[in-house]
């Protein structure tokens, strides 16, 4: 009898073994939009800082389960976007410094992915918030964008790069278009 319950438990946690591994990863290349954010074009220096505070650097889960991770560094990738876009309006990027009144310094605080299945179709979220601090002032500001989208079946690790890289240029966006407001109010 000792035998049989044994060889029963040794059974059930063989069963058990494939829900306790780790879920497959995903390796995603964030891709931004190609067209310039909508932001007034403007003149002088910027000085520009991205970085990733976020603890856990997983985007989220893919509807079949998979791990989405990013493909390379999240902040830099970021920074190069915020950079085309200031460029694109008029701005020259300088080096980080705090004494330059025209300076953001911006935080990446979250970036949650989030997929369900519904028949045939899978629906996609991203929520990102960045947190940003300019020179010229005392206190930060926190800017959230929600973006959402719908494929057929699952979608492929390039819609979901493309989803990951809306949701941060929206934001990213808000923080740029308050530069300019900062920049009109002096």
């Amino acid at each position: 009898m000792l035998e049989v319950k044994r060889n029963m438990m040794l059974m059930l946690m063989s069963l058990a073994m494939p829900l306790v591994a780790h879920a497959a990863e995903i390796s995603t290349n964030v891709i931004y939009p190609k067209e310039p954010a909508a932001i007034a074009a403007g003149s002088g220096e910027v000085a520009l800082w991205v970085e990733d505070a976020r603890k856990n650097k997983l985007f989220g889960r893919a509807v079949d389960g998979e791990y989405l991770v990013p493909a390379s560094d999240v902040a830099a990738s970021l920074y190069a976007h915020m950079v085309t876009n200031l460029k694109a309006a008029g701005y020259q990027v300088v080096p980080y410094n705090s004494d330059i009144t025209n300076g953001i310094l911006v935080r990446i605080q979250s970036i949650e992915y989030s997929a369900s299945r519904e028949m045939i179709k899978s629906k996609v979220g991203v929520k990102v918030a960045l947190e940003s601090k300019m020179n010229s002032s005392s206190g930060t500001r926190t800017y959230r964008a929600v973006v959402e989208d719908q494929f057929a079946l699952s979608a492929s690790a390039e819609e979901n790069g493309k989803t990951i890289g809306l949701g941060l240029a929206t934001a990213a966006a808000s923080v740029l278009a308050d530069l300019k407001q900062a920049d009109s109010a002096q």
